[in-house]
């Protein structure tokens, strides 16, 4: 319910949202070497935008980065880190608003809370998974719709922006359709989250309480969040039962000795629990972050998920497990990246064994080819985005 009304109070805010943003534009002291950052609309402290804060932090000091959030926990925990940190609500956070000349968000302008006050500094959108198969946004309407979305947009646009993420030239081409933007204000630049994979770390950091030297192999199974219209079920909950109660997956599990991992989409309303050591679902206190969780895994199961676009940046295998795609084509809609990369998918449990088992990493040099452009491969992705930014903004690279 809370997420809904976010969702009422985004759509009916637009036309103050519009004059705000307009009045804010005519701030003449902003300041371009203050950079504001923020994600999930202000409510955790996470994803790519928390990768390239804690970067510049570390190594630009040129620039004064500020986290803006609406949850009293996070200002708490970014301090505890070392960084400033501030309640978008309270007056230093206003005044941080106010005044910053770049707003990094990862999600929307909501990020920076309720009424954002960025109006005016350079907007760069990181975005929470750049990639992946699902259609978004400006991707579902055509004709008289987009239209009039755009007609709307033009009002006040929630996910407006002056700087684009892209990973290649595929992504871009993606990202202009998506978000109704031109080619010079996307910059391929690599996703900050994705430098952490560069790391040395041992498995046991990365996630807490599981037992890794216990198993031969980790499988990670992290499916997409869904409930299907046409049988208002959450198909995630039948296809985990359907796992969780066949005893010939349950077999090849033991005899492999494999450790099979689920993680849940955040939006995922039930809960499930299992009593055998093989078959383990995480909570989220028990991940630092989806990266962390991405690189413990010898093999990722997935479905729709932009993670699989993560992922390959490892070069380990992936599967497609999409026992439920007929019915999820019936009403959602995935872009051509879909039918490019996922050629070899498992539609039932034999099909999930066989490819465990096969180890395949043709999938992966599939996304790697089509999402990872080749001038930016090997390289430290925040400083790309850094370095983007300061071009943009006319600042020097220090």
């Amino acid at each position: 319910m809370k997420f809904l009304k976010i969702f009422e109070w985004r759509k009916f805010s637009l036309p103050m949202m519009g004059v705000l943003f307009r009045i804010l534009k005519l701030i003449t002291f902003r300041d371009r070497n203050l950079w504001a950052f923020g994600c999930w609309i202000g409510k955790k402290y996470d994803d790519n935008a928390k990768f390239l804060f804690e970067y510049v932090n570390k190594n630009h000091s040129n620039i004064r980065c500020v986290w803006l959030t609406r949850n009293k926990n996070v200002v708490a925990q970014v301090r505890q880190l070392g960084y400033e940190a501030y309640l978008s609500s309270s007056f230093k956070g206003v005044m941080m608003s106010l005044r910053c000349g770049v707003a990094i968000m990862t999600n929307g302008l909501d990020d920076f809370g309720a009424i954002p006050l960025v109006g005016g500094a350079k907007i760069v959108a990181l975005w929470h998974g750049v990639g992946g198969f699902k259609k978004i946004y400006n991707e579902n309407y055509s004709g008289l719709k987009l239209n009039v979305k755009r007609t709307v947009d033009a009002v006040f646009n929630w996910v407006g922006r002056d700087i684009s993420l892209g990973t290649s030239e595929y992504t871009a081409e993606r990202v202009m359709e998506q978000f109704d933007v031109k080619r010079d204000s996307i910059v391929i630049t690599g996703q900050p989250r994705n430098d952490l994979f560069r790391e040395k770390m041992e498995r046991s950091s990365l996630v807490s309480n599981v037992d890794f030297d216990s198993y031969s192999k980790v499988v990670l199974y992290m499916p997409t969040y869904r409930v299907s219209p046409n049988t208002h079920r959450d198909t995630v909950k039948d296809i985990l039962q359907e796992l969780s109660s066949s005893k010939k997956f349950q077999n090849f599990l033991e005899k492999e000795n494999i450790l099979f991992l689920v993680k849940l989409h955040p939006l995922t309303q039930f809960a499930m629990d299992s009593d055998n050591q093989h078959f383990q679902v995480l909570g989220d206190k028990q991940v630092r972050s989806v990266q962390h969780l991405l690189m413990a895994a010898d093999c990722l199961v997935t479905d729709y998920s932009s993670c699989s676009v993560d992922y390959a940046l490892l070069n380990r295998p992936i599967v497609f497990y999409v026992p439920d795609e007929t019915d999820y084509l019936s009403y959602s809609s995935l872009n051509d990246a879909y039918e490019r990369v996922v050629t070899d998918k498992a539609m039932n449990v034999d099909g999930l064994i066989e490819k465990i088992s096969a180890g395949d990493i043709a999938s992966t040099k599939q996304l790697n080819d089509l999402f990872e452009d080749a001038s930016i491969v090997g390289t430290c992705y925040s400083e790309n985005m850094y370095r983007a930014i300061c071009n943009q903004c006319n600042l020097e690279v220090v």
